[in-house]
């Protein structure tokens, strides 16, 4: 038998002086309260209670058991509380990893807001380009940008970002604007340096197809691309995310923009779990917030 439950029983004798009424208050039947006294009285092997036709009463191992068991129940109804406090309240450690270039523009910012709203919440970001393995490295939460997703994690899709081909207005002032995909072959171009990326695949209602461009510049940091891009160096393919603003200011030009060149998920990916903590489920609301709560939806591009 359970020993809290059954210290909860002998509580309830000892405080009504009945076996009778505990069991009422227990919601259970007295030959089950008498089941968990006899159950204390064998681990312990000493008499707890005495009875007699008119009451039940303590002995004096009954009286010192008393006192510990009260204690016992009380630490216990303690430390339910501050647990379900804690699953209510945001607190403790979050511990985030996100690529650098969206960690920073669009994670970072995200974080006073959510600090100041929870006191009692401390947040650890880890922006790296790498994929973390985040059991293997204690992370809470991963923002992760991909085409599509190969992973035992738990989470939801976020948002969408497309990938657009942008120039700056001087350099196409100098070279022309591309009027169809293969008018790409022919334009300097600075090509994201992982994987096939020479390769931009487009496509339209009618026609489907690829071009392998000739890169005047590779970089695995998609920022150093749009910083070539803004100073008028060629063409390159980037997300939505990291070029909105340029977008909007004019600092950029989209391309071909009759075509789709893919698309990117933001997905929040967290190991499974039956219950999440409330910092996470903070987090991820302010995400929400943040994205827009349609995960095919680009909040990146202009015009939406």
């Amino acid at each position: 038998m359970d020993r809290l439950t059954s210290m909860q029983a002998f509580t309830q004798v000892a405080e009504l002086s009945s076996f009778a009424a505990a069991a009422r208050k227990l919601d259970m039947s007295p030959a089950m309260v008498t089941k968990h006294i006899a159950h204390l009285e064998r681990l312990l092997n000493v008499t707890l209670l005495t009875r007699s036709t008119r009451k039940v009463s303590l002995t004096e191992a009954g009286a010192k058991y008393l006192h510990h068991c009260l204690e016992v129940l009380r630490l216990v109804s303690v430390a339910g509380d501050q647990i379900a406090h804690q699953a209510d309240t945001p607190s403790g450690t979050l511990r985030v990893t996100a690529p650098v270039e969206l960690g920073n523009r669009h994670i970072a910012p995200l974080i006073p807001q959510l600090i100041t709203a929870h006191p009692q919440l401390c947040i650890r970001l880890d922006f790296s380009n790498r994929v973390v393995d985040l059991i293997e490295e204690g992370m809470d939460v991963a923002v992760r940008v991909a085409a599509k997703l190969d992973t035992a994690l738990s989470g939801r899709q976020l948002a969408s970002s497309r990938l657009i081909p942008v120039a700056a207005p001087s350099y196409l002032a100098r070279r022309g604007i591309p009027k169809k995909p293969e008018d790409l072959k022919s334009h300097d171009t600075l090509v994201f340096g992982v994987g096939d990326w020479a390769d931009w695949k487009y496509a339209n209602r009618r026609q489907a197809g690829a071009i392998t461009v000739a890169p005047r510049l590779h970089s695995t940091s998609s920022e150093a691309l749009r910083v070539a891009a803004l100073e008028g160096a060629g063409v390159s393919l980037l997300p939505t995310f990291l070029v909105g603003d340029d977008l909007r200011a004019g600092r950029l030009q989209p391309l071909l923009t009759r075509w789709s060149f893919g698309s990117l998920g933001l997905h929040a990916l967290y190991p499974q779990r039956r219950y999440h903590p409330a910092r996470l489920r903070a987090f991820i609301d302010v995400l929400v917030a943040h994205f827009g709560d349609d995960p095919r939806k680009d909040p990146f591009w202009p015009s939406e």
